[in-house]
């Protein structure tokens, strides 16, 4: 309970410091909303009474707090670009992200955990030649190139899906599933990759320790040794380094999502950036970072219970 209750504490205090890094960011970027929202053509009396009316003339800490309680619930204002509410262009490509987000780690997790296992055990040299070569094979090609291979092999030579003709769930859920599911490969291949070499090296790491040695002189199998006790301690890093790939995706798969033409966060950010959206990247700047605190936090609380030995700090 005391190591759940610090983490809870660090994980509120950290949420409080992202969201006024970030909002202190954005204030001393060189620009102006009004002027962005109105054009160059605008008069000076208009732009002041716009910036009356956005707030802009008030005090540096009354805006703070301004921000802090719309990003509360929900409201980060207005997209300077598109006019319309932030959180309705946010909430328009969640769906994108995370759909993408979830295939890719199913696919991570059901391809590299069995993998990682037989890599461990496998007393084959050739076995371990030929995990080594695909894992290596996996990591050296890069996300970006790999989509064009995706598109260039299922979706022109053999035609399972048609580039760019994105499905939402809400029309045809399969037909969301059989396209979303080749740009999940695309990310996913680097990372089941990195992922087996992970858990091979966590695996031969614990199948070393005293207590191994101790369960087997006790008389439990080989089998019972690495199902009951060494897997749960082999995970510890693994769980740390999956929650980094689930936070790399939910933030915005952005060269994925513009190969396959999936209007995601990560697109949505690239195009924001581009248009100096200020509202929208700072939205989609404190979701990312929101992400990132709230996955690691669940990733300690794994951590801890596959393996309570790890210090209340």
């Amino acid at each position: 309970m005391r190591y759940f209750l610090k983490k809870t504490v660090a994980l509120v205090i950290t949420l409080l410091v992202a969201a006024f890094l970030t909002f202190l960011a954005f204030e001393v970027i060189p620009s102006d909303a009004a002027m962005a929202k109105l054009g160059m053509d605008a008069t000076e009396e208009e732009i002041e009474a716009l910036r009356e009316a956005m707030g802009l003339n008030r005090s540096l800490p009354v805006r703070y707090g301004d921000f802090l309680l719309g990003a509360l619930r929900g409201d980060f204002g207005e997209s300077t670009q598109y006019g319309l509410p932030v959180t309705e262009l946010l909430a328009d490509r969640f769906g994108v992200t995370i759909g993408l987000a979830l295939l890719s780690f199913v696919l991570i997790v059901g391809i590299s955990v069995p993998l990682g296992i037989f890599a461990a055990r496998t007393k084959s040299k050739a076995g371990e030649g030929i995990i080594a070569f695909l894992t290596q094979t996996m990591m050296a090609v890069p996300p970006f190139f790999l989509g064009m291979l995706i598109t260039l092999l299922f979706g022109i030579v053999l035609r399972w899906f048609t580039p760019g003709a994105y499905v939402p769930a809400g029309e045809n859920f399969f037909g969301f599933l059989g396209f979303m599911i080749f740009p999940a490969m695309a990310v996913a291949i680097p990372k089941i990759g990195m992922s087996v070499r992970f858990l091979q090296s966590s695996l031969k790491e614990q199948m070393q320790a005293d207590y191994v040695r101790t369960a087997k002189s006790k008389g439990c199998g080989r089998r019972r040794v690495l199902w009951s006790h060494v897997l749960r301690n082999a995970l510890v890093p693994v769980v740390t380094f999956l929650t980094m790939v689930m936070a790399e995706i939910l933030a915005g798969s952005i060269v994925i999502e513009q190969v396959f033409n999936l209007s995601g966060i990560g697109r949505l950010l690239a195009v924001s950036i581009s248009g100096r959206d200020y509202p929208v990247v700072r939205a989609i700047v404190l979701y990312t970072t929101a992400v990132v605190v709230l996955l690691n936090y669940g990733a300690d609380l794994i951590c801890r219970y596959l393996d309570p030995r790890i210090k209340e700090i």
